[in-house]
């Protein structure tokens, strides 16, 4: 690894189609993206998840029962991906736009993304990590980590880097943090600029951290991993599942012909035209515009 200290690597903020932005991922290990979403959106999701939170905290005090920073978010994150707010969060065309620069135009997004509420004085160990790698936890080497924070970070709450140890490969780690035995060290970076909307994208290498905890201020960051559909998962990201949320010129043209095999003349004289269930990724069909229902009916599903 260079003799270069973390301190003298540049943390800049890139839009959604800079292409420097590229050049730092591939160097440093990791890209702050800024204004991707809209400010109002993140404000509106803000203020879901807090309501969410201090409605369980609430809970917690006249039950009598323990706060569970972890678990409550847990409990929240499901339920939030299950909104109009998150899925308009994953249409962003500015977001996808910085996927595609890094992982090609078939893009997918795993299921379970994380929440994170960091809060003064915790202690959960899980939401403290010291230095380690993600490809640790059975991700793949082609998986990138994106973090939207909801909220500013202050000198004592955000996440460091270790820049450019993604280049070292895979680093032996041992229960959250770097094994003593590999007798290396890499040098923390504190992430400390990072605002509410911003988005921190990093290598499934890349060695990080959590900084620690604020005194004062809460934080609130989620957490999504993002892949190819072109590219192999690993056993833990096929139990994971995933959604589909771009799919490339080449595979649209496979799809509107039919099926991998290219049967030969399978519209011909026909209708060249994709499932209306899917017409979100496969947008250029012969179908008309496809109409959503869905919103007639939601009161009929309630409870079920």
């Amino acid at each position: 690894m260079e003799n270069i200290k973390a301190s003298e690597i540049k943390t800049p903020k890139f839009n959604f189609d800079d292409e420097d932005s590229l050049s730092h991922f591939v160097k440093e290990g990791f890209t702050i993206y800024q204004n991707v979403f809209e400010g109002s959106l993140v404000s509106k999701i803000k203020s879901l998840l807090l309501n969410a939170y201090e409605t369980l905290i609430a809970d917690s005090k006249t039950n009598n029962y323990e706060v569970d920073n972890n678990g409550f978010a847990v409990s929240i994150v499901d339920e939030f991906t299950k909104t109009e707010l998150y899925y308009e969060l994953m249409k962003s065309k500015k977001l996808h736009k910085v996927l595609e620069n890094i992982l090609g135009p078939d893009i997918a997004i795993f299921d379970y993304d994380a929440l994170w509420i960091n809060v003064p004085k915790e202690t959960d160990p899980v939401l403290s990590k010291n230095q380690h790698v993600d490809a640790w936890t059975g991700t793949s080497v082609n998986t990138i980590f994106a973090k939207l924070f909801f909220t500013d970070v202050d000198d004592f709450n955000g996440m460091a880097v270790s820049p450019r140890s993604h280049l070292q490969g895979l680093i032996p780690v041992r229960n959250r943090e770097i094994d003593p035995h590999s007798n290396v060290e890499f040098d923390n970076l504190n992430l400390n600029t990072i605002k509410s909307g911003d988005l921190l994208v990093w290598h499934a290498l890349l060695v990080h951290s959590t900084v620690g905890h604020s005194n004062k201020n809460i934080r609130i960051s989620m957490t999504s991993r993002f892949t190819s559909t072109e590219t192999e998962f690993s056993s833990q990201e096929r139990a994971l599942g995933y959604r589909t949320l771009k799919v490339g010129p080449l595979n649209q043209i496979l799809r509107l012909i039919g099926n991998d095999l290219l049967s030969p003349f399978r519209t011909y004289g026909g209708f060249v035209g994709i499932d209306r269930r899917m017409a979100d990724i496969y947008p250029f069909s012969d179908y008309k515009k496809f109409i959503n229902y869905q919103n007639k009916i939601k009161d009929i599903f309630k409870g079920y």
